[in-house]
This record gives structure tokens, sequence and C-alpha cells, in this order.
């Protein structure tokens, strides 16, 4: 990971981080200093902890420098999975722990930030929106372009991501079988999705592509950023359609309830917590048939 060594005033500097330090500097003490104060660690055995991790989740997550945003759970998770692959299990361990105590302190539960419900939940594709869709992505002026406009339909309505799950997502989290394809979730709530067979073929053609690692969605691009798809869709052909992740999110749950899936599974794949995001998609169920009498 990062060594260090002290110069002559007794200041932290990395060794192997020292080309960034100028820039990681800032986010890294202020995140020491927040977890010393809390927990009485000594400072000298959080630096290279903090820094190992801040320059990883900054150059491959592509995450803004700010330690509310980067200090989370999720995203620890995810470092001690891919950033330390090489590393023993105990240094894993020791890295998980102090991570999470930093976490803590700079991200406190009662700190973090909740979404405000919107007073109308977001409304479902109809089947004519979804065939327009597909003849959408079919329709793109590139092998390039299809192939990104189907990957985020197939990851919408196949999967249920967010805009910022999916642009998340790498080839390396996408577990393809004969009978099914899973994806990988880091984001949010860490979780592994099974894809609707109905919508896996894009995510099967990307990963039959082979490759190093990259990402799913737009491979090529720099970090990640929640205006990317934005970017995506307003530099090909004008659309009239209404092409939102929210709207193939709300669809993909509501195929899920139409199918019987049990309301805890799809809670654990859609990364809820608790009934009541259900319960405000549930009207957009059709109503059922009323039972005839018997003769």
């Amino acid at each position: 990971m990062t060594r260090e060594h002290k110069t002559a005033s007794g200041e932290f500097r990395p060794v192997k981080a020292a080309a960034y330090w100028d820039v990681l500097e800032p986010v890294v003490r202020s995140a020491v200093a927040a977890t010393a104060r809390v927990t009485d660690r000594d400072p000298r055995g959080l630096y290279p902890i903090a820094t190992a991790f801040a320059l990883w989740a900054w150059q491959s997550k592509g995450l803004e420098l700010d330690a509310r945003r980067m200090f989370r759970r999720s995203v620890v998770e995810e470092f001690v999975h891919r950033g330390m692959s090489s590393y023993s299990r105990g240094s894993r361990a020791t890295y998980r722990s102090t991570l999470l105590a930093i976490v803590a302190a700079v991200t406190p539960p009662q700190d973090q930030p909740f979404p405000v419900p919107r007073s109308e939940p977001t409304p479902p594709y109809r089947s004519a929106e979804v065939a327009a869709l597909r003849s959408w992505a079919s329709s793109q002026g590139s092998p390039e372009r299809r192939r990104d406009a189907w990957v985020l339909l197939g990851l919408g309505f196949g999967a249920g991501l967010a805009t910022r799950e999916l642009l998340a997502l790498r080839t390396d989290d996408v577990e393809v079988r004969e009978d099914e394809v899973r994806v990988m979730v880091w984001e949010g709530r860490p979780r592994l999705v099974p894809v609707l067979p109905a919508w896996d073929k894009p995510i099967r053609d990307v990963i039959g592509e082979g490759g190093v690692d990259r990402w799913v969605f737009r491979p090529g691009r720099q970090g990640v950023r929640s205006a990317q798809v934005t970017d995506f869709l307003h530099r090909g052909h004008t659309t009239e359609l209404d092409v939102r992740p929210a709207r193939m999110r709300t669809t993909w749950m509501l195929a899920h309830l139409k199918t019987g899936t049990p309301p805890q599974e799809l809670l654990r794949i859609a990364g809820l917590e608790n009934l009541a995001a259900l319960d405000r998609i549930t009207r957009f169920l059709p109503p059922r048939a009323p039972v005839p009498p018997r003769r």
C-alpha cells in the first residue's frame, strides 16, 4: 500500500503516494484528526491506512476528495475486497477495522444524509414505452452507442440499478452463469442482484468481449459522475423518450412484485431497508380480477 516517512518536523508524508500528497493531505488529515479525537487512537497508526484508502478511492473509484463522501462503509468493503486482493487476510482485517473506525468518526450514523421522500413515487414505464426504448437502443448511430444503450436498459430494467450504481459497475463485478447473470453492487448498500433473464443478453455480450476489468457502461471514461448518463443521452440523436434509470428501477420492482418475488427478498436485492418503499409503488400494480361467484 503506502510506505511513509517522517519529515524533519515529524509530520507524516507517504512515499508511494508522495506525488499526490498535496491533494490527498487535506482529506487524510481531517479524517485522521476526527478519528483520533473520537477514539484516542494514535494518529501515526491511522495515517498510512487512511492514505492508502484515500488514494484508491480517488484514483480507482473516481470519488471526490471529500472525507464524508470517501469514508463510507460500502467504499471500505469494496476497497478491502478489490483494492487489497494481494494482501494477507490478517492485513485486510486490520485495514478494514481501522477504516471502519474512521468511518464511524467521520460519518457517524446520525450525520449521514437521508433522502427526502418525494410526494409521488417515480412512475414505471408502460409496455409500449418499453418497446419504444428497445427500438431506441437498436437505432443508435454506432456499434458503441448501441452497446451502451442496451447496457443501460439491461442494468435498469434487468437489475433495477440506480444511476450511481450502474455507473460504478465494472466487468469484474459481473458473474455470468449458464442459467443466470448476477451483478455485485458496491455503491449504497452492497448486494448481489440477479438480472432478469429477459434483459441479461446485453450484459452477457459485454462480458463475452473479455479483456481487462473496465466499466460495464461506457468503458473508457474517467471515474464516476452522476451526469454521465445524461451526457450519453445528449450526445446521441435527440429523442423525446423519457430515458431514466429511476423509472427503469420502478418498472423492475413491479416486475418482481407481479411474478411473486417475496417482499423481503425484493428489499434485499433492491438495497432497500423497509416495506414502506415498496408500498409506495404498489399503486401501480394492476387491480386483481374479482373472483366469479359460485354457481
